[in-house]
């Protein structure tokens, strides 16, 4: 495991006592409770105190037991439901992940932006989390009923405590911050960065290995063993986020935004969204209006 410096990893131009959690409850839902497949942008943890329930995220079904933390990630089709009358008992934190987007990492001259990628390997993380992240749950919990002037630094210094369990548990940054392959993490954050600049426009694999200089060959081995993803999947997973926030925040058609990420044939793109996603963007457009 890669020690991580406490003093490399800060805020830049982020208010520390910005209201980043929108909200912290404990909840509790009995008597086949669902709620169906939706989607939104920010992250959401849960902790299971009592009871269990199932989800449906992306293409997966997981059981949710009690001793058990999960977090959902942004742009995730997902949903909660009890098969059973057993009633269920959570910790439920809803937050905006753009307020904690230069939240960084650097080691060895490397710099990684913690949530991007947190964000790129996967949907959601499942973990049973040791006593001192229960024990930050609660007091993000306590901080954020509370009136006093400092209760929202302490929940985002908590939040960010958390987060960092969960990039050490998952071991995430493993790969990326090895020192015997600095070029490696060089090349795939390159790629990250370049889809996440060019999306928009027709991208080839060529074009981010020609602007690295290595073969088109040897950058797809790098992204697949970093991410479990080919550049395509990566690209094509990108620009359909990006689809779904254009859905969200703005009124244009579905011919536009297709055109906006890059994906101009709108059948392509429906195809595309539906693979992905698991329902057409027209149903998933509706959906968002419902919910």
């Amino acid at each position: 495991m890669i020690q991580i410096n406490t003093n490399t990893a800060c805020y830049s131009s982020t208010y520390i006592n910005k209201s980043i959690i929108q909200s912290a409850t404990i909840q509790k839902r009995d008597n086949f409770y669902c709620f169906p497949k939706h989607i939104h942008q920010n992250i959401e943890v849960y902790y299971f105190i009592e009871g269990f329930c199932k989800m449906d995220i992306a293409k997966e079904t997981i059981v949710a037991e009690a001793g058990s933390l999960v977090m959902i990630l942004p742009n995730t089709v997902h949903s909660f439901y009890l098969d059973s009358d057993v009633s269920c008992k959570f910790i439920h934190i809803h937050f905006e992940p753009s307020e904690l987007n230069s939240l960084f990492i650097k080691e060895n001259e490397i710099q990684i932006d913690i949530l991007t990628l947190i964000c790129s390997i996967t949907n959601y993380y499942k973990l049973i989390p040791n006593e001192d992240i229960i024990s930050l749950l609660y007091s993000i919990l306590n901080e954020k009923n509370s009136t006093d002037l400092f209760s929202e630094i302490f929940c985002n210094l908590h939040l960010i405590e958390v987060l960092l369990y969960i990039v050490k548990r998952e071991n995430i940054t493993s790969f990326f911050l090895s020192p015997k392959s600095e070029i490696t993490p060089r090349y795939v954050l390159f790629a990250f960065k370049y889809i996440q600049k060019n999306y928009a426009e027709k991208i080839l694999i060529s074009d981010i290995a020609n602007h690295l200089n290595i073969s088109s060959r040897y950058l797809s081995k790098l992204f697949n063993e970093a991410t479990n993803l080919t550049v395509l999947q990566y690209l094509n997973i990108y620009r359909i986020n990006q689809a779904i926030n254009l859905m969200i925040t703005t009124d244009n058609s579905l011919t536009d935004i297709s055109l906006n990420v890059g994906l101009g044939d709108v059948q392509h793109f429906s195809k595309l969204f539906k693979n992905i996603i698991g329902i057409n963007p027209r149903k998933y457009k509706k959906l968002l209006i419902k919910n």
